[in-house]
């Protein structure tokens, strides 16, 4: 199979030169009767009896950074920005052949659409009078309520978040459903797919994160979020109101200013966001039983809590599922709860789908779903720093 491959440097003294093929670099010695090449240019590899010129740079445009910019080491490490990528393919494959083997259906959701969620901790990009989609949860529970069994998709979503080592505002996430099953059996569907993925890449179900090794056999524990933050605080959070949450904050010396000091959804960010970063150390986590006031669409098991799980491995929040509501009144009531909160913080009020809410009415059977950060799970499988590094084309280079 025929490649291309950059040549880097050129030696007039030996007659070598060094070039980089697919994130390999080889030094090679040039037939003494051919005029050695210019950096840049690009030669058919492999080399059949003599080098072959299919390619090059304009002259006096070559550059180092931009021209070796995915052969190069990923800062801090010495694995290339390709060979990444290579392992990043094998990863969606695996999952791919997992859920098709599951008999699902990959659905091909539009990127653009005419109603959003309206969760007062999601922002969408605004298009004219669409979005780009923030998630495809509406579209696969539409394609669920007009028949589907078991749905995903595999597919670039939006949200207008700060870039940091794991925000991207274009980010690539895995949904999935499955109708009439509980929350266990989304759980044990990431088990499997992350553990098959992770034997792929290292031979056996662990992952190498920070110079730990973190143990992937099923089954994961599940904690309650009540739990971990009375172990991180030595405060039972309760029902979770506001007064208890600010206590906990300061049984840990969290700085809160007075203003915040009665806002439930911010004091439990601020304790979630400690809590999570020494969680999945030793094995990936689940948290389950949350707060009801964090979720517009899933099912309470109690007054005042979800029954919603959250994965976490290596401190990192990976993915996120639950059952689903399927009562179209309760979904509205929600959704208008979230629209008020919007309002009150001086956010843009959104477009609902309604057409989501349509096929609630016409009845949306028992159905639980996860949506999971792909390039999260890369970034860990792979031990890189940042989401950034598992991307080929980032935020800040398109």
């Amino acid at each position: 199979m025929t490649s291309s491959a950059r040549i880097v440097e050129t030696n007039l003294d030996n007659h070598d030169v060094m070039l980089v093929v697919e994130g390999a670099w080889h030094n090679i010695v040039w037939p003494a009767a051919m005029a050695l090449p210019e950096p840049g240019d690009l030669i058919a590899w492999p080399i059949v009896d003599l080098p072959r010129l299919i390619g090059g740079v304009v002259e006096g445009k070559w550059s180092v950074s931009d021209g070796l910019y995915w052969h190069q080491p990923i800062a801090g490490g010495l694995r290339s920005r390709l060979c990444i990528l290579k392992d990043r393919h094998k990863i969606m494959r695996i999952i791919r052949d997992y859920l098709d083997g599951q008999d699902f259906l990959e659905l091909e959701s539009p990127l653009l659409v005419h109603g959003t969620t309206p969760d007062l901790a999601l922002n969408s990009f605004a298009l004219g009078d669409r979005y780009l989609v923030t998630s495809t949860e509406y579209q696969i529970k539409r394609l669920i309520a007009g028949g589907a069994a078991r749905v995903y998709t595999l597919t670039k979503n939006f949200r207008e978040d700060a870039v940091s080592p794991c925000h991207n505002p274009e980010f690539s996430m895995l949904e999935w459903a499955r109708v009439d099953v509980d929350l266990d059996m989304i759980e044990n569907d990431v088990e499997e797919f992350t553990g098959r993925a992770a034997e792929i890449l290292n031979g056996h179900r662990v992952l190498y994160r920070d110079g730990r090794t973190i143990d992937l056999t099923a089954p994961w524990p599940c904690r309650t979020i009540r739990s971990v933050i009375e172990d991180l605080t030595g405060i039972d959070p309760d029902d979770f109101s506001a007064a208890r949450l600010y206590q906990a904050t300061q049984a840990i010396d969290l700085e809160i200013r007075p203003e915040m000091a009665g806002d439930a959804v911010f004091l439990f960010t601020v304790l979630l966001d400690r809590a999570e970063k020494i969680l999945g150390w030793d094995k990936p986590v689940f948290l389950r039983d949350w707060p009801s006031f964090l979720t517009s669409s899933a099912q309470e098991k109690s007054a005042g809590i979800s029954d919603r799980s959250e994965l976490i491995i290596a401190g990192v929040e990976i993915a996120d599922g639950f059952p689903s509501l399927t009562d179209a009144a309760r979904q509205c009531a929600t959704f208008a709860r979230e629209q008020h909160h919007r309002a009150a913080e001086g956010l843009p009020v959104v477009a609902l789908d309604e057409r989501y809410l349509t096929a609630m009415d016409l009845g949306l059977p028992k159905v639980a779903g996860m949506a999971l950060g792909l390039d999260r799970l890369v970034m860990v499988l792979l031990d890189q720093p940042d989401i950034q590094a598992v991307m080929a084309f980032h935020w800040g280079n398109v």
